[in-house]
């Protein structure tokens, strides 16, 4: 008779890799036994210096000092003392802090920052006077940041800023704090950056600047005349210089004025 093959089953079957797995998971737990004491020890020792810190006399907040010191109010800063002073530097939340303080109309932006051991600066930036901005024919000057924002009113036009003619805002009066609707403004004050920069301004000097309520720019050099410059008052200085070069042949003050928004130069004279 033949042999019979006797068929071999693999050994242990599930119960072998259950084994192999609970045993490889035992050996990669202890391996990493090590490490888990490392990074347990650094997380207590790292709360027992926060709370430490935190309950650390010296680190009080103990002064506010506000940059520059004239912007804010006095029952500002009282207000600010009160949410403040002594309370642990480390805890402060600067940004929330930044956001609860009020600025007047002549601050633009603030920043809290901590200045160890028991400090607090406040530091302001303000905004600085660009532009006399007439809102009415005869009116008063509002005196005008470069963002637009009015910071100051006053009777007569400061000769240190240009004056700009804008009668087209809802108010005619100036409003310490409101802001300049008119789109021309920031186009105005961009054809004054480009003109300084420019030859042109060595011989001659922007006196006014007008804005029509769509936002066109009319610049008066001088006496005169006037030159309508459209909305992009600042991309056609060269065309104003060309139509100076006018004045070598006519008399400035035959012209009323100059419209240099297209290609083609039109000049209306006085009658």
């Amino acid at each position: 008779m033949g042999k019979k093959k006797i068929k071999k089953g693999r050994k242990g079957g599930i119960f072998s890799w259950v084994g192999s797995l609970y045993r490889g998971i035992l050996w990669f737990l202890w391996r990493l036994l090590p490490v888990v004491i490392v990074l347990g020890l650094l997380g207590y020792g790292a709360i027992v210096v926060k709370k430490t810190l935190c309950e650390d006399r010296w680190l009080k907040v103990q002064e506010i000092r506000v940059i520059p010191p004239d912007v804010l109010s006095p029952q500002s800063i009282r207000m600010l003392e009160e949410k403040i002073l002594g309370k642990n530097i480390l805890t402060l939340d600067l940004n929330r802090i930044a956001s609860t303080i009020e600025l007047g109309p002549g601050a633009q932006s603030v920043r809290v920052v901590r200045e160890m051991p028991g400090t607090v600066r406040v530091e302001i930036r303000k905004r600085k006077p660009i532009a006399n901005v007439q809102l009415r024919p005869g009116g008063a000057y509002a005196i005008t940041a470069d963002d637009g924002f009015i910071i100051e009113g006053r009777p007569a036009s400061d000769p240190a800023w240009i004056l700009i003619e804008d009668f087209s805002e809802p108010f005619k009066e100036p409003r310490i704090g409101s802001r300049l609707q008119n789109k021309g403004f920031e186009e105005a004050l961009r054809f004054m950056k480009a003109f300084r920069r420019h030859e042109l301004a060595r011989h001659e000097t922007v006196t006014r600047i007008s804005l029509d309520p769509y936002g066109n720019v009319t610049v008066r050099l001088g006496e005169g005349p006037d030159f309508q410059l459209g909305r992009k008052a600042s991309e056609r200085i060269s065309f104003l210089t060309k139509a100076v070069y006018l004045f070598k042949t006519e008399p400035r003050e035959n012209i009323e004025y100059m419209d240099l928004q297209y290609d083609r130069v039109a000049v209306k004279r006085k009658s």
